[in-house]
C-alpha cells in the first residue's frame, strides 16, 4: 500500500493501516488511492453529468433512474491498462496464490466522526483474483447507489463530489463473528457491548443471523442475552460465485453461547486499547476463525454526541446522603459542594477567569435522582482537570471518590513527555508546600470553626428577626467559602498517603494479610467521632448506677421515651446525669442518624434519641476501658506482624512508620472536620427549621416540618423577595407527594445519554439465590452471625438481642456508630476503603465489607452468614438460616 492518509484511501483503511502498524491482528490488506477512482470517473464526467442533470430528488424513481444510468457506464468502462496491471501485480505481492479477497469501497470522508456516511458503499466478499477488476469497478459504481446520491444532496453536496479508495483485504474466513462497541451506544456509558454470531461478520452487522448480546458491567460482571442461532453466513464450496450464503448451524449450537467469558473480556481488553490509539469510543468489526485465532477487519467511531453523556455515581457521597432525602437538603448540598471545591481550587493555584469560566460545573457538580443525590462525574473531571497535577494524583483520588475504573475523559491523562514534567514543576512545588503545612492547616481551622460555632451552638434562632437569620447565615457562609477548602486538601492528603502506603507495603511485604494496613491504622490520635462514642458510652455507665431510670427506659407499658426525658430534666433521676446530658447535647448534639439531612432531627433538637441510645448501651456490658483495650491490642498485633516482616531493614520500617504516622493524622483530622461539617449542617437545620416554624405560624405552611420540601433559595426568598411563588404550600405538597412515592433506586453508577430524566436506567437487580458474595475488604477479620437488614435505622429498635448481629445496610453515615459497635460484623452495599464505615470497623476491630452491590436483597434477613473482612467475602450458611 502506497499511502496510509485518509485523505487518499478514507478514514476506514486508515484507521486499519494504523491498527495493523499498533501490532492489532488485522489480515493483510491493500488500498488503490481515490487517484484510481478518479482516473475512471474523470473519463466518464460528461455523460455523468448529463444523466444527472435532470436529477429530481424529491422523486425517488427519477434518483433511481439516475442511478441506474450512471452505474451502467462504470459497469461498460475498461479499467486503464496501468491501472489493473499495478492492481493485480499488488494482489501477487500481497496474497497466496488461491486466496480469496474481500473488496471494500471507503468514501473518502465515510466512517468519519463528522461524517458518518457508513454502509452506503459496497462489498464484496470471497473474491477470487479472477474477478478483482470486476469487483473493484463495482465498489468504485456504489459512489452513485441512489442513497449516496440523496446523502450528498441531504449534505448539500454536488452530485459528483465523491472519491472512492477501495481496499482488498485477505478474507479471513470466520466462524465467529461481533461487533464491540467500547461504549453503550445506547446511553454513552463507557461499558463494553458486543453482539455476536455465528458465520462472517456480515451476518452479525446486517441482523441477518441470530445474534447473542453481551454487556460488561463496571465491576467485571458479564450481562448476557443469548439469541436463537439457527443459520450463519459463510462460505459455500457448492456455489463460490454466490458470495456469502445462509448455512445451518449445527444443533447442539444454537442455543450456546457464541463467545466464552475470556473471549468477551479479551474483546474488551481490544476494544479499550483501540479507543486509546484513536481517542474517541469504537465501533469494531472481527471474527474468529476456526483455529480460535482474533481477525480485526473494521474500526470506526461510535456517532454518540459524547457532550451529550452524564455519569452518575452514589459510591462517595451516599454515605452522606442515604437512601431518599429532600429538597431542601438537595439544595443545601448542592452550594455547600460549590462553596467547598470553589476553594478548594483557588487554594490549589486555580486562577479566578478560570474560576469563573467553570461556575456552571460547580453548580451541578451534584444531582438527583428518584429523590437521592449522585455525583456528575463529568463535571467532577472537568474541574479537577482545572488542576495541573491532576494527573499525578488521579487514581488515588479517584479512589477515594469510589469510581476507580473510571471511563477515560478527555485531557485527564497522566504526562509523559519531559516537557510536561516541566510544566508541572511549579504546581507540583505548590502542592508539595501545601502538603508540608497541612497538619498546622488542619489545626488551624479546627480552632477557626469551634471559635466562629461555639457561640452558635446554643441560640434561640426564634428570638431573632427572620431576615437577621438569614443575614446571619450567609455570614457564616461567606466565612466557610474562604476557610473549607482545606478539608479538602485533607481527603487528597489523605488518600495519597494511603495509596503510596499501600503500594510500599505490597512491594516490601509480599504475601501479606490483607487486613495488615487496617490493623496498623488503629490507635490514632483521638478524634471527635471516637470522643463522641466515648461519651455515650460515659454516659451509659453513669446510666447504670439509676436502676429507676433504665426501668422507666425499659418499660413496655407504652410511655414515650420522651416521657423519660422530661423526668430527667425535672431532675427525678438527680442533677449530675442531667449536667452530662446537657453538657454531651452542647458538644456533640449535631452528631445522629443521617445527620447531614435537613429533614432529620438533631440529638440537639431530639435529645430523647440520646437517651435511648444511652439506655441501650447501659443493658450491655459495653464500657470504655474495654473499647480503648480492643483497639490497643489490635494496634500491638499489626505492629508486630510488621515488625517480623521487616526484620533486617530497618529503613524501610522506618519509611513505614512514618507513614503510618502521617496516616492516623490525616484520618484524625479527617474525622474532626466532618463533625464541624455536622455542626454546620446542624446550624443550618436549626435556622431552616426555625423558619418553618416562622411560615407555620403565619399560616404560610401547615406544619413547620413542610419547610424541607422547599428549596433553600425558595425559603429565603420568601422572606427576602427573590421568591418565585406565593403558595409555598402547594410546592411543598407536590414535593412531599414525590419524595413519598420515591421507592425506585438507581445503580450506585450509571450513564444518561441526553435528557437525563428519559434517559436513566431501572433500578438495579441482584441475584435472587443467596451464596457467596464479593465485595470489599475494609476491616480484617471474620465473623459469624445471623444478618440482620437495617434500611433505616431511626426505625430499628436496638436492644441485647443486636449483640453479635451481622449489621447488613445499604450505607452508612457517623450517625450508625451506636448501632455498628453493637455488631459482630458490617456489610454496607456501597463505601470505599477510606469511607467512614470502612474507618469505623478497622478502628474498633469490628470485621468490615463495603461496596456489596445488593447486599440487603441477596442476603435473607435472619440468615446465618460468616463474612471474611479481609478478602471481602460473605457466606449464606446453606441449611442454617435462622430468623431472630
Amino acid at each position: 500500500m502506497r499511502s496510509v492518509r485518509a485523505d487518499e484511501v478514507g478514514q476506514k483503511l486508515a484507521r486499519l493501516a494504523r491498527l495493523a502498524a499498533e501490532g492489532l491482528p488485522v489480515p493483510p490488506f491493500f488500498a488503490l488511492t481515490a487517484g484510481c477512482f478518479r482516473v475512471v470517473a474523470d473519463a466518464l464526467r460528461d455523460p455523468i453529468e448529463r444523466e444527472l442533470r435532470s436529477v429530481d430528488f424529491t422523486d425517488p424513481a427519477s434518483v433511481e433512474r439516475a442511478s441506474d444510468a450512471v452505474r451502467a457506464l462504470f459497469g461498460a468502462a475498461a479499467v486503464p491498462p496501468k491501472v489493473a496491471h499495478d492492481i493485480l501485480a499488488a494482489f501477487d505481492d500481497a496474497f497466496a496464490p488461491g486466496t480469496l479477497v474481500a473488496v471494500r469501497a471507503s468514501t473518502i470522508s465515510e466512517d468519519s466522526t463528522q461524517d458518518a456516511f457508513a454502509g452506503m458503499s459496497d462489498s464484496f466478499l470471497y473474491v477470487p483474483r479472477e474477478l478483482l477488476l470486476e469487483r473493484i469497478r463495482g465498489c468504485w459504481t456504489s459512489a452513485f447507489n441512489a442513497e449516496s446520491l440523496l446523502y450528498r444532496h441531504v449534505q448539500g453536496l454536488g452530485p459528483l463530489e465523491v472519491d472512492v479508495a477501495v481496499g482488498v483485504q485477505q478474507m479471513a474466513l470466520g466462524e465467529r463473528s461481533f461487533v464491540v462497541f467500547t461504549c453503550d451506544p445506547r446511553t454513552g456509558a463507557a461499558q463494553c457491548v458486543i453482539a455476536a454470531g455465528y458465520g462472517i461478520g456480515e451476518g452479525v452487522v446486517q441482523e441477518r443471523v441470530g445474534v447473542d448480546h453481551y454487556f460488561l458491567a463496571a465491576d467485571g460482571g458479564i450481562g448476557t442475552r443469548i439469541a436463537d442461532k439457527p443459520e450463519r453466513l459463510g462460505f459455500s464450496a457448492a456455489r463460490p460465485e454466490a458470495g456469502p450464503v445462509a448455512l445451518p448451524v449445527p444443533e447442539e449450537l444454537r442455543g450456546r453461547p457464541v463467545l466464552t467469558d475470556d473471549e468477551i473480556r479479551q474483546l474488551d481488553g481490544v476494544g479499550r486499547r483501540i479507543e486509546r490509539i484513536f481517542g474517541v469510543p469504537q465501533d469494531i468489526e472481527g471474527t474468529f476463525t476456526a483455529d480460535g485465532a482474533l481477525h480485526l477487519v473494521q474500526s470506526r467511531p461510535i456517532t454518540v454526541d459524547l457532550s451529550l453523556r452524564r455519569q452518575w455515581s452514589s459510591a462517595n457521597v451516599t454515605e452522606s446522603f442515604p437512601g431518599v432525602t429532600t429538597a431542601l437538603t438537595y439544595t443545601f448540598a448542592q452550594k455547600f459542594y460549590s462553596t467547598i471545591f470553589h476553594d478548594l481550587y483557588r487554594r490549589l493555584g486555580v486562577d479566578a477567569r478560570t474560576l469563573r469560566r467553570n461556575r456552571r460545573h460547580l453548580e451541578r457538580m451534584i444531582g438527583w435522582h428518584h429523590g437521592r443525590i449522585y455525583y456528575e462525574l463529568g463535571a467532577w473531571y472537568h474541574l479537577h482537570q482545572q488542576l495541573a497535577v491532576f494527573p499525578l494524583f488521579r487514581a488515588s483520588w479517584e479512589q477515594m471518590m469510589g469510581i476507580s475504573g473510571a471511563p477515560p475523559v478527555p485531557g485527564a491523562g497522566r504526562p509523559g513527555s519531559r516537557s510536561a514534567m516541566l510544566r508541572l514543576a511549579l504546581p507540583l512545588c505548590r502542592v508539595a508546600v501545601r502538603f508540608a503545612r497541612h497538619d498546622r492547616a488542619m489545626r488551624r481551622f479546627e480552632a477557626w470553626w469551634e471559635s466562629l460555632i461555639s457561640p452558635l451552638r446554643s441560640r434561640d434562632w426564634s428570638a431573632v428577626d427572620p431576615l437577621a437569620r438569614i443575614q446571619a447565615f450567609h455570614e457564616v457562609w461567606a466565612a466557610v467559602g474562604e476557610e473549607w477548602g482545606v478539608t479538602l486538601i485533607n481527603d487528597s492528603v489523605l488518600s495519597t498517603t494511603a495509596a503510596v502506603t499501600e503500594r510500599l507495603l505490597r512491594r516490601w511485604v509480599p504475601g501479606r494479610d490483607q487486613a495488615l494496613l487496617s490493623d496498623l491504622l488503629c490507635g490514632d490520635e483521638e478524634n471527635h467521632s471516637t470522643a463522641i462514642v466515648l461519651s455515650v458510652v460515659r454516659l451509659a455507665e453513669r446510666a447504670r448506677s439509676c436502676p429507676s431510670l433504665l426501668e422507666a427506659l425499659a418499660a413496655r407499658d407504652g410511655r414515650d421515651v420522651r416521657e423519660v426525658w422530661q423526668a430527667v430534666e425535672r431532675g427525678e433521676f438527680g442533677g449530675e446525669l442531667l449536667e452530662q446530658l446537657r453538657a454531651h447535647l452542647h458538644r456533640y448534639g449535631d452528631r445522629g442518624l443521617q445527620e447531614l439531612k435537613m429533614e432529620q432531627p438533631t440529638v440537639r433538637q431530639a435529645p430523647w434519641e440520646l437517651l435511648r441510645l444511652v439506655g441501650d448501651y447501659a443493658r450491655s456490658d459495653l464500657g470504655v476501658a474495654e473499647l480503648q483495650q480492643r483497639e490497643r491490642l489490635i494496634r500491638a498485633e499489626a505492629e508486630r506482624r510488621l515488625t517480623d516482616a521487616l526484620r533486617g531493614r530497618p529503613v524501610q520500617l522506618t519509611v513505614v512508620r512514618l507513614l503510618l504516622a502521617k496516616l492516623r493524622q490525616y484520618v484524625r483530622h479527617r474525622e474532626n472536620s466532618r463533625y464541624c461539617r455536622s455542626e454546620l449542617f446542624g446550624l443550618a437545620k436549626a435556622v431552616f427549621t426555625s423558619l418553618g416554624e416562622e411560615l407555620a405560624a403565619r399560616g404560610v405552611l401547615r406544619g413547620a416540618d413542610d419547610v424541607v420540601h422547599l428549596t433553600q433559595d425558595e425559603l429565603f426568598g420568601y422572606f427576602d423577595g427573590t421568591g418565585t411563588s406565593e403558595e409555598p404550600q402547594a410546592v411543598a405538597d407536590a414535593r412531599r407527594a414525590e419524595f413519598e412515592a420515591a421507592d425506585e433506586e438507581p445503580p450506585m453508577r450509571f450513564t444518561t445519554l441526553g435528557p437525563v430524566r428519559h434517559t436513566r436506567p431501572t433500578a438495579w437487580q441482584p441475584a435472587s439465590v443467596p451464596g457467596v458474595l464479593r465485595g470489599l475488604g475494609s476491616s480484617g477479620g471474620t465473623a459469624r452471625g445471623i444478618a440482620r437488614i437495617v434500611l433505616d435505622p431511626r426505625t430499628h429498635v436496638t436492644g441485647p438481642s443486636d449483640e453479635g448481629l451481622i449489621l447488613v445496610a445499604r450505607e452508612t453515615d457517623p450517625g450508625w456508630l451506636f448501632l455498628m459497635l453493637r455488631a459482630a460484623g458490617i456489610v454496607v452495599e456501597r463505601g470505599t476503603m477510606l469511607s467512614h464505615t470502612a474507618i469505623t470497623g478497622r478502628k474498633f476491630g469490628i470485621p468490615t465489607i463495603v461496596a456489596l452491590p445488593g447486599a440487603t436483597t441477596a442476603i435473607p434477613d435472619g440468615a446465618l452468614v460468616e463474612i471474611d473482612g479481609t478478602r471481602g467475602l460473605v457466606t449464606v450458611l446453606d441449611g442454617e438460616t435462622e430468623r431472630a
